[in-house]
């Protein structure tokens, strides 16, 4: 009986995915550009993605898997294509060197090849009855996986995802976002969201997870031998994990040694290094950061970061490469302006005694010439900005939890006792019996892609001054105004020292005169007389720097704006209260800052 699982190719042929040049021209109106051939086919197309997967099929005994090849196949001679040929140009013509694979194909029991002239590959193919007979052999209790692979993607690959959904309903079937492309990227996304919303297809980020889910072993599909002999130095107090550094030793397969500068950033468990590499001859190769995680992580964070790399900036990143295995994932950044020498992170700099003029160059590089590019595109979505923001009363107990570790008591009833002679209101109770009794923040707000995670460790400066971001991990259409919230917390409650009690009580009297402020991104009050001098003055004119960047992106009209501001805020906030980087008297200043947003709240 025919092991029930199946991989189909979708027109890997050479006029639509081959290589091209940056620049280049392309060989037809169907090739998916530069950028995305080079997403599918790696530098070097026998090693890439593509021929990664295909040569792991081709090594397995033919029973393994069916291994189905669609190809555009066409006759300029035939009426009943010319149609399609002259809205879509000459493409894939029979016998020619546009229309072969642009992988090592190979023969056997298993491989079949279907040639489709129109949009529907089961119209006059053969792929019906192929398909019937692997349906036939299975048994009621056997699923048949099916995996999809290939271009384009809001085409081709989705009219047969759907095809194949409505005529087998027995198929499991899944498409591989890594190995699937369009030649647009949004479209490309955009595809991948109605195949999982629309069709019930299952998408999958991860090459490995991809092949597991067709029954293998990613380590199989990575080859062994690989740079044995390459040399690695650094890594400082981060040793390497024996999967860290298969994966580095793959990612640098062209080269002979690589030294790594440990960066701050990331979140806990993720090796993040910068990279020097000397390649087989001995040159230099231009420095690269390397990410690497928890697989499913690095594969959410690779497709976040690509559904905005053609927008960033010449001093954002584009991934260079990636590789995964059973439970650790790489992803390797190319960043064009990255110097060799020392980096370092905002977060240190400015802790460090930053000047007020350089932290407002920095933050104008990020949030204006970066960043800025996608929120001046923002348009108005309409959204509940606590459900956006995840606030519901099942997180009531954990609230009570990270309160307890910071005071003796967190009572059912009643306003907290804080040090430094201080009361609050209960947080706890606020997220147990009051928050689901608010209105619902429901209006047109402005939504754009975001970094999602935009604190001061994730913003690096080289040694020309050149100012770049890492970890995309949080990526996604959000809240235009949540980069900024975010920056602003780690600002109030990592940045601003609190040595002491005295500092705890001048922090709430700070917390009390920004909520003072009837528009939040107006600051047009001065700092009052017991705030200067002190740290809470450097404070003061980073966080109006961040709030006039912020009042850009949101028009006159735009609603609730005082809201949209202290959303945030509470939400950070509250989170920073279980934070490890904080001392206890910041994320007391925490809660207490929360808890008086959450008064502001309700009605």
């Amino acid at each position: 009986m025919t092991k029930p699982t199946i991989l189909i190719t979708q027109c890997l042929q050479n006029d639509f995915v081959a290589p091209v040049a940056n620049g280049d021209a392309l060989p037809n109106l169907l090739h998916i550009g530069h950028d995305e051939s080079r997403r599918l086919l790696g530098d070097d197309v026998n090693e890439g993605p593509i021929s990664q997967l295909v040569n792991w099929v081709n090594s397995l005994p033919e029973s393994s898997i069916e291994f189905v090849h669609i190809r555009d196949w066409h006759d300029p001679d035939d009426p009943a294509q010319r149609s399609h040929l002259s809205q879509f140009g000459q493409h894939c013509i029979a016998h020619t060197p546009g229309a072969d694979f642009v992988f090592k194909h190979q023969s056997g029991s298993n491989v079949h090849v279907i040639n489709s002239t129109s949009l529907n590959d089961f119209e006059n193919t053969g792929l019906a009855n192929l398909l019937s007979g692997f349906h036939s052999g299975a048994t009621e209790q056997q699923t048949i996986r099916v995996g999809i692979i290939g271009v384009w993607t809001e085409a081709k690959v989705l009219f047969l995802a759907y095809e194949l959904s409505t005529r087998y309903p027995d198929f499991e079937i899944a498409v591989c976002s890594a190995l699937t492309a369009s030649s647009s990227r949004s479209q490309h996304f955009f595809a991948l969201e109605q195949l999982k919303r629309i069709v019930g297809v299952r998408v999958i980020d991860s090459l490995g997870e991809f092949i597991e889910y067709l029954g293998g072993s990613v380590e199989q599909a990575i080859p062994q031998s690989l740079s044995d002999s390459l040399r690695i130095k650094g890594g400082g107090n981060a040793p390497l994990i024996r999967d860290d550094e298969k994966l580095l030793r793959y990612l640098y397969r062209d080269c002979i040694a690589i030294e790594l500068k440990i960066l701050d950033g990331g979140f806990s468990g993720n090796l993040v290094a910068g990279v020097n590499s000397v390649d087989m001859q001995g040159h230099e190769q231009a420095p690269h950061v390397v990410k690497i995680g928890e697989r499913a992580e690095m594969a959410r964070e690779r497709t976040a970061f690509e559904q905005i790399e053609t927008v960033m900036g010449n001093n954002a990143p584009a991934v260079a490469d990636y590789a995964d295995l059973s439970q650790r994932g790489a992803i390797k950044y190319r960043y064009a302006s990255m110097g060799t020498g020392k980096t370092t992170t905002f977060q240190s700099l400015y802790m460090n005694g930053l000047s007020s003029e350089q932290v407002e160059a920095y933050l104008r590089d990020v949030y204006q010439t970066q960043l800025g590019r996608f929120y001046r595109a923002a348009i108005d979505d309409n959204q509940n900005l606590l459900e956006y923001y995840c606030f519901d009363s099942r997180w009531a107990d954990s609230v009570r939890e990270k309160i307890l570790e910071l005071i003796p008591c967190c009572p059912e009833k009643g306003d907290l006792s804080l040090p430094a002679n201080q009361t609050c209101p209960n947080l706890y109770q606020f997220y147990k019996g009051e928050l689901d009794q608010l209105p619902p923040m429901v209006a047109d707000f402005p939504f754009s892609f975001v970094h999602g995670d935009l604190n001061g460790a994730n913003i690096i400066i080289d040694e020309r001054e050149n100012v770049w971001l890492i970890d995309f991990f949080h990526t996604h259409r959000g809240h235009v105004l949540k980069d900024f919230s975010k920056l602003e917390n780690d600002l109030l409650y990592i940045y601003t020292p609190i040595e002491n009690e005295g500092d705890l009580a001048l922090a709430y009297q700070f917390t009390d005169f920004l909520l003072s402020l009837e528009q939040p991104l107006e600051v047009n009050k001065p700092l009052p007389d017991q705030f200067l001098t002190t740290p809470f003055e450097r404070t003061f004119e980073t966080l109006k720097i961040i709030r006039r960047m912020a009042k850009q992106h949101i028009r006159e009209d735009s609603p609730m704006q005082k809201m949209q501001w202290l959303i945030p805020q509470l939400r950070y906030a509250v989170h920073t209260i279980g934070f490890d980087e904080p001392n206890e008297r910041q994320r007391i200043w925490a809660l207490y800052g929360a808890a008086t947003i959450s008064r502001i709240l309700k009605p």
